[in-house]
């Protein structure tokens, strides 16, 4: 398909002299007005009088390529361009000088509708780019959990927000057996596509060890089974991993690096959470280690990820921990906690990390 270029000079004669010109490479097309610019055309030539009259209708048209290069090449004598044609140029791509000569006409016509070739293959590449990472948000949407089970005695909430379309924050929860709930709360160091490449691959190494294992022997599998991973990527991830008995309302769990975690009370009172270990991939001969917590009626379990923190400013975590502990004095289910505390998140213009939040209460018998 040969490239259309529309010729908006004032005089006929000059017009015609120009589609005979370009003819032979190009499809010339001679207009007159504003409504010559609502037709497709990939390059635009027009002289000083044309500009002046109708330069509102030429910068509109080249903000409606959202983006893509649309040129317009403007004929000037000198006189012009020394009389308050620079103001108008702001809106034109190149100029040539009258009269013109047809060896400076091909090579700038050719240059600017090779830019605008460029243009057009960049924002291909770039609508594909997006598709593909829109496909990758809802897949990896699709790795989290939807809903949270229903628990004899408990209840339990997560919502993530990337950073970017897909990020290396994740939670997951799984039920081994009628009285067990495993779940893992995990921040992947980096963000983007290459963390959300790691988080998928911890994520469902970590499914597959946790249900004939306890939480410290679940990392250290893991911790084995994808140091190669670790190894070559560069990076490693910060993780807390639990499994609850339901009936006895005791956890076990085992912290690799994570240490944002905290158990509120039904009274009121904050108590953190010891056996913190070192990042999953950071040394490989770490053995972690595992601790223990007891439920009472009324009491919560809250785990988020560092970006809780950076999305609050200057706040640290002592302060996000007691604006949790101050929402869930109010609140009657941890839905509406969760919800409140992760809003600023979702409201925020751009996020600095991705943010993560889980949270289990015992609700007694």
């Amino acid at each position: 398909m040969r490239d259309r270029i529309l010729l908006l000079l004032e005089h006929r004669g000059n017009r015609r002299l120009l589609t005979e010109w370009l003819k032979e490479g190009y499809d010339p097309i001679e207009g007159e007005g504003e409504a010559a610019l609502s037709q497709p055309f990939d390059l635009c030539i027009v002289d000083g009088m044309a500009l002046a009259r109708m330069l509102g209708t030429i910068r509109s048209r080249k903000e409606a390529e959202q983006g893509v290069f649309l040129p317009v090449l403007a004929a000037t004598s000198h006189h012009e361009r020394g009389t308050g044609l620079r103001k108008i140029t702001e809106s034109v791509d190149e100029l040539i000088g009258v009269p013109i000569e047809k060896a400076e006409l091909a090579a700038r016509v050719a240059m600017l509708l090779r830019a605008r070739r460029f243009s057009l293959q960049n924002f291909a590449l770039r609508r594909a780019l997006e598709a593909d990472l829109a496909n990758a948000a809802r897949v990896q949407a699709a790795l989290l959990p939807d809903r949270p089970p229903s628990l004899h005695g408990f209840e339990l909430a997560a919502r993530c927000v990337p950073a970017r379309e897909v990020g290396g924050d994740f939670y997951d929860w799984d039920i081994p057996s009628s009285d067990l709930l495993t779940f893992t709360l995990g921040d992947v160091c980096g963000k983007g596509m290459p963390a959300a490449l790691l988080m998928a691959t911890i994520r469902a190494t970590l499914r597959a060890v946790s249900r004939q294992n306890g939480p410290a022997e679940a990392l250290n599998l893991a911790q084995r089974a994808l140091s190669v991973d670790f190894e070559r990527s560069g990076r490693f991830v910060t993780l807390f991993h639990a499994q609850l008995d339901l009936s006895r309302r005791r956890l076990r769990y085992a912290d690799a690096g994570h240490g944002h975690v905290f158990m509120r009370r039904e009274d009121g009172s904050i108590e953190e959470l010891d056996s913190r270990g070192v990042p999953l991939g950071a040394f490989f001969d770490q053995d972690y280690q595992e601790a223990t917590m007891e439920f009472r009626p009324g009491d919560t379990l809250v785990v988020y990820s560092d970006g809780l923190i950076e999305v609050q400013g200057d706040r640290d975590a002592a302060e996000i921990r007691d604006r949790g502990q101050a929402e869930l004095r109010q609140a009657l289910d941890i839905e509406a906690v969760l919800g409140r505390l992760i809003g600023a998140a979702r409201d925020a213009p751009s996020l600095p990390d991705d943010v993560t939040l889980m949270m289990l209460r015992c609700i007694g018998a």
